[in-house]
């Protein structure tokens, strides 16, 4: 089966916006059941090959003590690898928490790569790789997101 630029623009934007709305359930939704995860560029020790349950739990555990964020994720390229769709975007991500004395903006630039798989009829994402080009201030806000989760 063929898929538009559109409908995985669709699938990829649906995954943040979830995260935005702290919706990680409807996220999820979008994701295989096992899922490869690469965020080594943004200071993960290794990659790693996880149910989708631990890594909703990541993401709620990183996620929610911010304010405010905004994951922009833009197509670029679509092609094909075997019985996989390798997706390549750019990726601008705002993250807010109000009065933190050293700042309280950490805007990451850069890019993900997504592998989707048609399983029964349905594309899901396979992999996750991000790779960080860019941060712009506090970038130790995340580190404060996650402790206020954890509170």
């Amino acid at each position: 089966m063929e898929y538009t630029q559109d409908q995985i623009q669709d699938i990829i934007s649906f995954v943040a916006q979830k995260w935005d709305e702290r919706q990680f359930d409807q996220a999820k939704s979008k994701f295989h059941s096992i899922v490869e995860i690469d965020y080594t560029s943004l200071g993960a020790p290794s990659i790693t090959q996880d149910p989708i349950e631990n890594l909703c739990n990541n993401w709620k555990i990183v996620l929610s003590g911010f304010d405010k964020t905004l994951h922009t994720v833009k197509v670029i390229s679509i092609q094909s690898e075997n019985d996989l769709i390798v997706v390549n975007s750019s990726v601008n991500a705002y993250h807010f928490i109000a009065n933190i004395e050293e700042g309280d903006e950490w805007i990451l630039n850069g890019h993900y790569v997504h592998k989707l798989k048609n399983i029964d009829g349905t594309l899901k994402i396979v992999y996750m790789k991000l790779q960080v080009d860019e941060q712009k201030g506090n970038l130790k806000l995340i580190l404060e997101s996650t402790k206020r989760t954890m509170q």
